[in-house]
């Protein structure tokens, strides 16, 4: 996590990245008239969407890892990675980070105990892996399978250029750099598929050109 707190300023992502960073991007993946009565065409499109997206942010990443947070007891479950395996990712790959209390006074009173975020790393080996993670994220509250599952979400990293990606879930995905190029790239060539609410903020960010 030291690595990351250099190169972003935080030692973990933090909730709402979009929110949370001053240059950042966030993108609609699901949406346009595709609801629950669509899931498989919702579903298509975000996925779509999301690789076209990452292809174009990661085309000159040397290394990309995947980091990975979970929520659970003081002692994760050992299954909460079992999806991974799907995506070519051996469980001796992934490295165990660390594990952070969340201080939720409601759980400790009725449970008598803390709850705590789980991070873990790999570093992806196979750039293929990207696709099938972004599948994994998308599906996590839909009814596709194979899905991540509880609490497990992913941020895909580039720590040498700055770059990082997390997809939220079939709504959207964000995306931040240390460095506005890559992201002014992105704003021109997918601003279609920004998410309109937040288009303001980034169009004064990174300027008002059409796709």
């Amino acid at each position: 996590m030291t690595k990351i707190q250099e190169q972003f300023g935080f030692q973990k992502p933090p909730h709402g990245l979009f929110y949370s960073f001053d240059r950042a991007l966030r993108f609609e993946l699901g949406g346009e008239g595709f609801g629950s009565d669509r899931p498989i065409r919702r579903f298509v499109q975000a996925h779509e969407r999301a690789n076209t997206i990452s292809q174009t942010l990661f085309e000159n990443s040397s290394e990309v890892f995947v980091l990975l947070s979970s929520y659970g007891t003081e002692k994760p479950k050992k299954k909460r990675l079992k999806s991974l395996k799907l995506c070519g990712i051996k469980r001796r790959e992934i490295q165990y980070l660390c594990r952070e209390p969340q201080q939720d006074a409601e759980h400790i009173a009725a449970f008598g105990n803390d709850i705590f975020r789980h991070w873990e790393v790999a570093k992806l080996e196979d750039r293929r892996a990207i696709s099938e993670i972004l599948w994994l994220g998308i599906a996590s509250e839909m009814a596709i399978e194979p899905s991540f599952r509880g609490s497990l979400s992913a941020y895909l990293v580039d720590l040498s250029n700055g770059l990082m990606l997390h997809v939220y879930d079939d709504r959207g995905m964000d995306i931040i750099a240390t460095n506005e190029v890559p992201l002014k790239k992105l704003f021109t060539t997918y601003r279609s598929w920004l998410l309109e609410y937040d288009l303001p903020q980034m169009t004064a960010m990174f300027g008002g050109g059409t796709q």
